[in-house]
């Protein structure tokens, strides 16, 4: 893989973006306290800005200008009250698993609340290696010193996100065709027969996973705060890119199928060949788009196609039947892989628009973003020991009090044994597989971080060069927080060794203690998440409920009598993605889970799959259904369809414990002018096939339903049997 293209996407990312807004805010605020009172003034006002800017994350304006004051305020109020009792073991040991118990509550807001749940644990932690306030003057001074620099950070980033507003939407959505590209050159290589089909499932649902959320974490920008001509551009570009990924999935729906009958052939080189030049033409638009320049790609050749037909035409003269099948099935592909390369020449030529041009109106987009609500309420539902949200924050108190305590007793003397409760509160998560990646990235990351800063500590560097490696470290440390932490352990490390170089003189020694902290801290981390877990089986049922319950919408917004309303559609196909990314993401956690706590693992991967292909062919027969449209009536398409609409719908709301039945068959008994049928002697009409296939991915996610709910009850490896 060419370095240069995957560097540049990393640069031009908006989560470098937000890496190099947060770096610039700290260290000029830094500097300024250091003109205007020493450093004394410079360190309060950076930490401020500092603690500030972990909660300092795209979002629109209202919601930005929330999380950053209550991070200031919160973490305002946390330094207050561990200043003030520091030097006091007694109110210590009170104050910080308190503090740390409703930092963990604060996760209760959602995915976006951890980092500010991270800011109240952050200074929470560092306060405690701060030399007691002499007086009260003293300690309320430095209090305002750092609200402060909190609210001179939250003016400054949200004047940088109203200036970078338009420019976030832009580098989301290249996410999104990035991620799109990416599963389609899974699709591609599903074709060269390289990887056994489960395993090659598994894949595919990794990266539909992966799809799934830079679409949700596209819409939540982009379908917000849409005023200028260039939103709309976005929003167009957004809704296109929607309705290419269900194109992609209709096209996977054959592909087993294909590459079986013909397997040895030009005609998979060709696919795959084909499939791959798509692929390459949505990166080259990412890209375009992460650097602002226009695309250079031209819009794949669609007469490749017509090749891959006439190949196959070749073989079927004087093979079997089932090559027959097979070349009806790659014709209902052709012809979704056309309409594949018409939506990515659409998105060539919006995205051109930005130069000049018009656009077709939108419709009514409120019902796709998500409701980002902090409402206090909330917290009274989760004062229970059943919520895995109080769990969470009564093991993240528990944890820290443990901390402190094995810090006091072994480093008394040590100036930085807070890193052990750092370490513990960057580690600890609501989940026990995100815990356990986190405590290897950790670890991994500060032994590459502190091997690089005592290569850094021997060179002896001056004053400006340890100030642009302390701006690069935390540039870095911001840019993949969310993306590969292991590389945020990595420059945190060398962001907390060389701030205190720069306040402490020598501190080489700090490279060991921060080694051996940060092996304590994971130690105490990993203990502490079996305290009050919350395994990912005991979520299925809900988790589960919620995906039939979409996979039922999305099928009567595909099969429903007369298809009109576009955005009920559009709204179902949102809940079933966000159903199925839920799922997945489920499923990921428990492969990181002990193998005592996984339950019907095999069965889980089985359904995620299931449901993605059955997603697959109501995608596929949307597009036959509106090809058919101009041939048939309303009530000829409501007569093929209802028979199949009425079994899925059975076999997805099939009650547990409820025997199987058979599938009717023939699904349709009815003849219906213009469709051909098998009695005829000739090959089943693609229309009436999809539903075949439809009905039997149907039976086959209703058995597979039923046998997670058996084994959901069954311990560990009996769990995840065939």
């Amino acid at each position: 893989m060419n370095p240069i293209p995957l560097l540049s996407r990393v640069v031009f990312s908006r989560y470098f973006t937000g890496g190099l807004v947060s770096a610039t805010g700290v260290l000029a605020l830094g500097l300024l306290g250091f003109a205007v009172g020493g450093m004394q003034m410079a360190v309060l006002l950076g930490t401020g800005a500092l603690t500030i800017c972990f909660a300092d994350n795209p979002a629109p304006m209202r919601v930005k200008a929330f999380e950053l004051l209550f991070s200031t305020f919160g973490s305002a109020l946390c330094f207050l009250l561990v200043w003030a009792g520091v030097g006091h073991p007694w109110i210590e040991l009170l104050l910080v698993p308190l503090l740390g118990f409703g930092a963990g509550l604060v996760s209760l807001w959602g995915k976006r609340a951890l980092a500010l749940s991270f800011s109240l644990l952050f200074i929470t932690v560092i306060t405690l290696g701060v030399p007691p306030a002499p007086d009260l003057h003293t300690l309320l001074l430095g209090v305002a010193l750092f609200v402060l620099g909190g609210l001179l950070y939250t003016i400054y980033a949200l004047l940088l996100g109203r200036i970078l507003q338009s420019r976030t939407k832009q580098q989301a959505l290249a996410e999104v065709l990035d991620a799109l590209a990416a599963y389609m050159r899974w699709q591609s290589q599903f074709y060269s027969r390289q990887m056994a089909e489960d395993q090659a499932y598994g894949r595919a649902a990794v990266l539909q996973g992966a799809v799934n959320d830079a679409l949700q974490s596209a819409r939540d920008l982009v379908l917000r705060e849409g005023s200028k001509p260039s939103d709309a551009l976005w929003t167009r570009m957004l809704l296109e890119s929607l309705d290419l990924f269900e194109a992609q999935l209709a096209a996977q729906t054959d592909s087993a199928l294909l590459r079986t009958q013909f397997e040895g052939t030009e005609v998979l080189d060709t696919l795959q060949a084909g499939t791959r030049q798509t692929a390459d033409a949505l990166s080259t638009l990412a890209l375009a788009m992460l650097h602002s320049r226009r695309s250079e790609a031209r819009s794949p050749d669609t007469t490749r196609w017509a090749h891959v037909e006439e190949q196959a035409s070749a073989l079927v003269g004087s093979n079997t039947t089932e090559l027959a099948h097979a070349h009806a099935a790659l014709a209902s592909l052709l012809n979704t892989q056309r309409e594949i390369d018409a939506l990515v020449a659409t998105l060539q030529t919006t995205y051109a628009a930005r130069d000049g041009g018009t656009l077709p109106p939108l419709p009514d987009l409120r019902s796709f973003v998500s409701a980002w609500r902090y409402d206090p309420r909330q917290i009274r539902a989760h004062l229970r020991l059943g919520s895995p949200i109080f769990r969470h924050a009564v093991r993240m108190g528990l944890a820290l009090l443990c901390g402190l305590v094995v810090a006091r007793s072994l480093f008394r003397h040590q100036t930085h044994d807070y890193w052990i409760l750092l370490t513990i509160a960057v580690i600890l998560r609501p989940n026990y597989g995100v815990t356990r990646q986190r405590l290897k990235d950790r670890l991994l990351g500060t032994l590459l971080g502190c091997l690089f800063t005592a290569a850094l500590l021997n060179l002896h560097l001056g004053l400006p060069a340890v100030l642009a490696a302390l701006f690069l470290a935390l540039t870095f440390a911001r840019t993949f927080v969310t993306t590969n932490y292991r590389f945020t352990a990595m420059a945190a490390s060398v962001l907390s060794l060389l701030l205190a170089r720069l306040l402490e003189g020598d501190v080489r020694f700090l490279v060991d203690q921060r080694l051996i902290d940060t092996f304590i801290g994971a130690t105490l981390a990993w203990g502490f998440s079996y305290v009050l877990p919350r395994w990912e089986y005991q979520d299925v049922p809900r988790q589960l409920s919620s995906l039939m319950q979409a996979q039922r919408d999305y099928t009567l917004a595909v099969l429903e009598a007369q298809q009109q309303d576009e955005s009920a559609f559009r709204i179902a196909r949102k809940r079933l993605f966000d159903a199925l990314a839920s799922m997945t993401g489920l499923y990921s956690r428990m492969l990181e889970e002990p193998v005592a706590k996984r339950r019907a693992l095999r069965e889980l991967a089985r359904l995620i799959t299931h449901n993605y292909l059955l997603a697959a062919h109501l995608a596929s027969m949307r597009v036959l259904r509106a090809r058919r449209a101009r041939r048939l009536s309303p009530e000829a398409i409501e007569t093929l369809i209802a028979p199949t609409r009425a079994w899925v719908l059975q076999q997805l709301g099939l009650k547990r414990g409820s025997p199987l039945a058979a599938m009717p068959v023939p699904l349709n008994t009815k003849p219906v002018p213009g469709i051909i049928t098998s009695e005829a002697g000739t090959t089943l009409d693609p229309l009436l096939r999809r539903l075949g296939l439809i009905a039997v991915e149907a039976t086959l996610v209703g058995q597979i339903d039923q046998r997670v709910a058996r084994d959901l009850h069954l311990p560990g490896e009996a769990g995840n049997s065939d």
